[in-house]
């Protein structure tokens, strides 16, 4: 085989080798024979070599990428040129996918509604609360103007949401529940007026309309605001009914036995029976709600945000760490809705 070169990429193609060997080049003559790794290493059953493992090192360090080397004493075999390091790149791709749910999420106005939403609702209750530890008069005058400030931002970017509901709105009229398509229509059509009479706000506000009364139009806001959420938990409120059928009949017992064992304690002891029908009652309510995150969801932000009007027009009056409070809770729980829509009902 003697000086014969050997191709770059493909060093054993070809040539009947055997890639577990390496061939060595005698000091003289030229000739090449196969020899295995173990004998280059000194490893036991190796022939005698004249390639010590300092040797072999030094061959290896002096190969420049992607030649062979040019050590006469030493082995002659292939050095592939070194392949660029994708370790860079991966990051930059799991970068970007973590990233992807964030650029999704702020891309929707929604989403920017919402986290305003939750900046404004947390400024209440840190009013709340630097105004029980007392602190200054100018500190708790910043925090209300930012809290105003992050209002009008958000009516801002409410801009246009009543043509929304009103679309919404005509696509629940075709649902083929009629509770259903109740509940949701009604709310929808409630959720567009309360965002009108916000635009309303706004351009009052920003000097568009200075002659408009605020306080008239807050308190028309919050009633339309109002009915749509109790609209809203009666959707909650009919689909947890459903659902609590269908575990029900799923797990009801079938048999006359069943039947005359609960007539007999019907009989004996009503007041016990009845007890242990509102225990079994909770626990299918709990194990309907733990299946159903969604639904669950749903429940506690329109529960969270039922405080808010009924604190704004007098109906059951709140102290404003709790209205802070359930506004930012219910902005929190739109949030994980929005980032995973799997979660909205």
């Amino acid at each position: 085989m003697g000086r014969e070169r050997i191709k770059r990429g493909a060093p054993w193609r070809g040539r009947g080798l055997n890639p577990k060997n390496v061939m060595e080049r005698g000091k003289g003559g030229g000739a090449t024979r196969n020899r295995p790794m173990a004998a280059l290493y000194g490893g036991a059953g190796a022939g005698p070599s004249t390639t010590s493992q300092s040797q072999l090192l030094f061959s290896l360090a002096g190969a420049g990428p992607g030649r062979r080397s040019t050590n006469r004493d030493g082995p002659f075999f292939f050095v592939p040129r070194r392949l660029p390091s994708l370790s860079r790149k991966w990051r930059r791709r799991r970068r970007g996918a973590a990233m992807e749910p964030w650029v999704r999420f702020s891309a929707q106005s929604q989403a920017r509604e919402r986290l305003l939403r939750a900046a404004q609702y947390g400024c209440a209750l840190a009013g709340a609360a630097l105004r029980r530890n007392g602190a200054s008069a100018e500190l708790l005058a910043r925090v209300r103007q930012l809290e105003a400030h992050l209002s009008l931002g958000r009516k801002l970017l409410r801009l246009g949401g009543s043509a929304e509901a009103l679309e919404a709105a005509k696509r629940a009229i075709h649902l083929s529940d009629a509770v259903l398509r109740f509940c949701l229509t009604l709310s929808h059509l409630n959720r567009a007026l309360y965002l009108a009479c916000d635009n309303v706000l706004w351009a009052g506000k920003a000097g568009l309309a200075p002659a408009v009364d605020q306080e008239k139009w807050s308190q028309r806001s919050f009633r339309y605001y109002l009915f749509a959420l109790i609209v809203n938990l009666s959707r909650d409120a009919y689909e947890l009914r459903v659902l609590m059928e269908r575990e029900a009949n799923g797990k009801r017992l079938k048999g006359s036995e069943g039947r005359q064992q609960q007539r007999q304690h019907r009989a004996e002891a009503g007041l016990q029976q009845l007890g242990l029908r509102l225990q079994l009652e909770l626990r299918l309510l709990l194990r309907v709600l733990r299946s159903n995150p969604p639904l669950l969801l749903d429940l506690l932000k329109n529960a969270c945000d039922l405080f808010i009007p009924l604190d704004k027009l007098g109906l059951y009056r709140s102290s404003p760490a709790f209205v802070g409070l359930c506004g930012l809770a219910s902005s929190v729980l739109s949030i994980l809705t929005i980032l995973h829509p799997w979660l909205k009902l």
